[in-house]
Formats: structure tokens, C-alpha cells, sequence
């Protein structure tokens, strides 16, 4: 306790003294209640109070997470009123109770709450988000069972909310924290093969490093430059979804390069590819096109200096202001209604609230429901919707022929035209997150065979095959 207690006395701005007359009446009220796993809700409120200041130094969150656990106290509406709070704060409390004890991936009533709570006041997502990153953390004050219930929740549920807000710092302390828990053999095992490479791929880092730093110097761009390793989960995803060895992938290493100005990331990605050999294919631009939840950086992958290694190095290049809100998303500035569902530069905006919402009124029964939300938040998936807002989920890649066969079945026969976003496109096109898509029917069967080649979907394709020849 001394050691969060320490930490929220430290933090300074404006509001801070009302926040440790906070600390004070918490510390006088909630140090001798103790929570199931041991430690003072005191102790609690400053715990769930240090992990929010990571993504916001807002003294008004700080001082709800500090509270926030004032109404389990016998006389907590009482103690609520009087504390230094705002009406707005006190109000916040009372909507964050409710959500204490929720296992929003196994309920559909406790999932209800949630959409509520969070449509009605985001600023309750990051509360809740720095509470289960708190219980991560401290995962071993918990019971074997409850231990792993909630690595399981949070790997299935939590990271890939964490994911979708650009809380990409603590998506990937709870996944590296969760794995182990939910798959101690398999992370056992891989933990064995990253360190068994660790010496070598130091020496690759430190020396490319080296290396570039002197290069971006002659050029006069002055960039800050850090290492990555990939994490424990993400090495183990991304062999699993791409059906590779842990030797084959070519992002395992990265080497960070953080700009002062948008333009400089562009001049050193001209010399990262004019010093290093890079690989084809592999360069992203997700500043002239940012990813869904508002993540800006260039990616490229390079072959690194010879001699080092043969192990590929990917390249981000970022500005500053970029890096913070890849760590912590739209939150970092206080943007918590766009923290819903950040989708600055695209068209097609999606609510990710809303959604939910939509899906459970489409949900013919809890299970429907449960086994859609999971595929929701999968990564590897895509919300469409048709022209009378019925929200679908379909795996990526998706082309528009695709989700004609799958929102409208046989009909898909008959298709003359599709609209996407309300303009005509070839049914071969790439449909996207958030996309609206409009089919167009004839009277007269249209489905012509060379048509399926435009299907990703083997099993759609399958079915069209199926239907053509009936």
C-alpha cells in the first residue's frame, strides 16, 4: 500500500489538492474494510488509482478511483454525500458500483449493464478498464480457480476491448500476464525458444540501433530510438493465425523511431531504406491511413546488417504525440467519448457500443448472443451493416460478394449491384470495418460462375457453387 499511496501523493496538476483530501477521507473511512483477496479497500482505491494515472492525469477520474468503493462501506450512501466530491463524481460512483462483480464474457445480463453504464457515461470505460488491469497485476491474491476465471475473461474479453480503444500498454501487460495462467504449457515452451534467441537478438538490436542512430544524425532528424521484443502472447497469436514457425516470423524484433514533426517520419523512413535492404511487401503507412481504432505509425521490415543476424527487423516510425496514443488511445487526452470507438479518419464511423447493442436486439437467445459478442472482438473479424442497420460479423477478408451470400443466402442469385457506403462498387471489392453495404436484386438469375472467384470464404463459396448447379 505505501508504495500506490506514494505514487498518488506524487502526482501534481491542477486539482491536486482536492485529490489527496480525497486520499485523506478514503484513508480515514475504507483503511480497516477489507476486500475478499486481503487488502483495505484503501489500499484498493489507490491501486485502481495508479494504473489510471498511466493513461490520464485527469485529478476528477483519479479521485472517483480512489472512491470508488465508498458505497460498500455499511453507511456508504451517507459517506458518498459527504465526501469531497462533485455531484458529477458522486454520480459516476453510483453507476461504477453495479459493475463491480461483472463477468461481462459469461452473462448476458451482466453484458446489459455494461452497454448501459458505458453508453450512458464513457468515462466509466477506462475506470473499469485500470480496475481489471489492477486484479491482473495482483492476480495472486486470488484463489487458483477465481485466478484463472479471470486470466480467461480478461485474455478472451478485456485485451481485445483494450485493443479497440488503443490501450495497446495494457493489452499487452494482461496478455502476457494471462497466458501463462490460461496456457502454462504452451507458454512455458515459448518462453524457452525467445530466451534461448535473447543473447543474439540483443546484440541485433543494440547494433542496428547503433547503426541507425548515427545514420538519422547525418541527415539532422534527432529521434529518440527503442527496442521491442514481441510479447509472450502476441509471438504465440500471430503463429498461430498465420500457421508459422516461431522462426519464421519477421516482426519477433522491433526498433522504435519517435520524431518530433509527421513530415520527419517520412524522411526517416527514406533513410532506413536507403541504409538497410528492405523487405517486399511489408511497408504500412497507418498515418496516411490510420488503423480503425486511430493507430498512426509507418511499419516497414528490413534485412538487417550483415553479419549481425538473419533475423528480419520491423521498423516503426512514429511521432511523439502518435506514440501516446498508441499506448493509451484517445483516453491520454481525455477523449473518452471517442474512446468508444476511435475511427478519426474513416467514413463509415462505427459506435462500438452501439454495435453491441444492435447485436444483442439481433440475438435470438443468450447463447446467440454470447457466441456472437466473442466473435465480435476477435481481431481477425469485421462489423458490416445492411441497409436497415442489421449488423453483421464476418472473418477478414471480406469482399462484397461475400456478404451478399451471407446476409441475404440464395437471393444472392439474383444480385444485380452492391453499394457500399452508398456508391456503387464491383462485387470483387474489399468491404471494411464499420461499412454499409446495399445489394441490389434482380427477377432473373444473374450469379454467373466465374463470379466465385471473388469469394474469400471458401464455405460461401461452396454454397454459391451448390446453388448454381441446382
Amino acid at each position: 500500500m505505501a508504495t500506490a499511496l506514494n505514487q498518488i501523493r506524487q502526482i501534481d496538476g491542477v486539482g491536486a489538492g482536492r485529490l489527496q483530501k480525497v486520499l485523506s477521507f478514503a484513508e480515514q473511512h475504507l483503511k480497516r474494510l477489507p476486500r475478499r483477496s486481503g487488502e483495505s479497500y484503501f489500499m484498493h482505491g489507490c491501486e485502481v488509482a495508479v494504473a489510471l494515472s498511466e493513461c490520464t492525469k485527469d485529478m476528477s477520474l483519479l479521485s472517483v478511483a480512489v472512491l470508488h468503493d465508498i458505497l460498500v462501506h455499511p453507511d456508504g450512501e451517507q459517506l458518498l454525500i459527504a465526501a469531497p466530491l462533485t455531484r458529477e463524481e458522486q454520480s459516476l460512483i453510483r453507476r461504477l458500483h453495479p459493475l463491480r462483480r461483472l463477468h461481462i464474457d459469461a452473462n448476458t445480463e451482466d453484458l446489459d449493464l455494461v452497454i448501459d453504464a458505458f453508453t450512458e457515461d464513457p468515462k466509466l470505460l477506462p475506470l473499469r478498464m485500470a480496475h481489471r488491469l489492477n486484479d491482473i497485476r495482483r492476480l495472486s491474491r486470488f484463489s487458483r480457480g477465481l485466478r484463472l476465471h479471470i486470466a480467461n475473461e480478461t485474455l478472451h474479453m478485456y485485451t481485445a476491448i483494450a485493443g479497440r480503444l488503443g490501450l495497446h500498454a495494457w493489452r499487452h501487460e494482461m496478455e502476457d500476464a494471462c497466458f501463462p495462467v490460461v496456457q502454462p504449457k504452451i507458454a512455458v515452451a515459448l518462453e524457452q525458444k525467445i530466451q534461448s534467441m535473447h543473447s543474439l537478438d540483443g546484440s541485433c538490436l543494440s547494433q542496428s540501433v547503433k547503426f541507425l542512430n548515427r545514420e538519422l544524425k547525418k541527415q539532422g532528424i534527432h529521434a529518440t530510438l527503442t527496442t521491442r521484443r514481441k510479447t509472450l502472447y502476441s509471438t504465440y497469436r500471430k503463429m498461430a493465425i498465420k500457421k508459422r514457425r516461431f522462426e519464421e516470423l519477421t516482426d519477433r524484433l522491433a526498433i522504435r523511431i519517435v520524431v518530433g514533426k509527421q513530415h520527419q517520419c517520412y524522411l526517416a523512413l527514406g533513410i532506413v531504406h536507403s541504409v538497410f535492404h528492405p523487405m517486399p511487401g511489408k511497408l504500412k503507412d497507418y498515418i496516411g491511413a490510420p488503423k480503425e481504432n486511430g493507430y498512426r505509425s509507418i511499419h516497414t521490415v528490413v534485412y538487417p546488417l550483415p553479419g549481425v543476424t538473419e533475423q528480419p527487423i520491423e521498423i516503426q516510425i512514429r511521432t511523439k504525440e502518435m506514440h501516446e496514443e498508441c499506448e493509451f488511445g484517445a483516453i491520454k487526452h481525455g477523449e473518452y467519448k471517442n474512446a468508444l470507438y476511435a475511427l478519426e479518419a474513416r467514413p463509415g464511423r462505427v459506435n462500438l457500443f452501439r454495435s453491441l447493442a444492435l447485436l444483442k436486439e439481433e440475438a435470438r437467445q443468450p447463447k446467440q448472443f454470447t457466441e456472437a459478442l466473442r466473435t465480435y472482438f476477435r481481431d481477425d473479424h469485421i462489423a458490416l451493416f445492411d441497409t436497415k442497420n442489421n449488423l453483421y460479423h464476418m472473418r477478414s477478408p471480406v469482399s462484397a460478394l461475400d456478404f451478399v451470400c451471407h446476409a441475404y443466402g440464395k437471393r444472392v442469385l439474383h444480385l444485380k449491384s452492391v453499394h457500399i457506403n452508398g456508391r456503387e462498387r464491383p462485387i470483387v471489392t474489399h468491404v471494411h470495418d464499420g461499412d454499409t453495404i446495399t445489394a441490389l436484386f434482380g427477377k432473373k438469375k444473374i450469379l454467373q460462375k466465374e463470379w466465385l472467384s471473388s469469394c474469400w470464404h471458401l464455405s460461401l463459396k461452396r454454397q454459391m457453387r451448390e446453388w448454381l448447379q441446382s
